[in-house]
């Protein structure tokens, strides 16, 4: 084994069997952020779906027999509501998936310092200096959009899609029969 001109006391140390247990190896110290991700996501399009309910309610209520104005009032306050809701959740949606891309970004970047730290000055003086400098800027970077804004729209897009589905069979169980042939023939 070659000797280290540098050691890094405490280290971290990461699983670099593949791409994606060494991003999740990463990503492991900050597990909070994909569940606040997740449930964010899941909350704002249930949300979402919920303010469409809502509204084909008002619709429901404006053909109904003897509409009560103070019906309209609370169907409007809650749409309001669900929307401000659906809002706020999103925005903690993509600040979390930000925050993680920021700091496994900031973390990669650690593990190069530390990882040229332990290369012998031999190996420094083999380098030119500006393939360091982009490994070190623009390679690193590319984990952070690999995380936001990639893996969060995809997924986002996912329950995007699942939610109302969801939404649609918890109302009528037949009205899902074209959305899922929709996504079928998409596939």
């Amino acid at each position: 084994m070659a000797s280290r001109e540098f050691a890094v006391d405490n280290a971290p140390v990461y699983n670099r069997t593949s791409p994606l247990r060494w991003i999740l190896s990463h990503a492991r110290h900050y597990a909070y952020l994909p569940v606040i991700t997740v449930l964010a996501s899941i909350l704002s399009n249930s949300l979402l779906s919920y303010s469409s309910v809502l509204v084909g309610q008002a619709f429901a209520w404006i053909t109904g027999p003897d509409p009560a104005l103070a019906d309209l009032l609370r169907i409007a306050t809650l749409v309001a509501g669900a929307r401000l809701g659906q809002g706020a959740l999103s925005l903690g949606r993509s600040l979390s998936a930000e925050l993680l891309a920021q700091r496994l970004e900031r973390d990669c970047r650690d593990e190069l310092y530390v990882s040229l730290l332990g290369k012998s000055l031999t190996y420094h003086g083999r380098q030119r200096v500006g393939d360091l400098m982009a490994r070190a800027t623009n390679d690193v970077h590319q984990v952070n959009l690999l995380i936001n804004p990639a893996s969060s729209l995809i997924f986002e897009s996912f329950i995007g899609l699942l939610v109302p589905i969801i939404t649609m069979a918890l109302l009528r169980l037949e009205l899902v029969l074209v959305p899922l042939m929709f996504v079928a023939l998409w596939i």
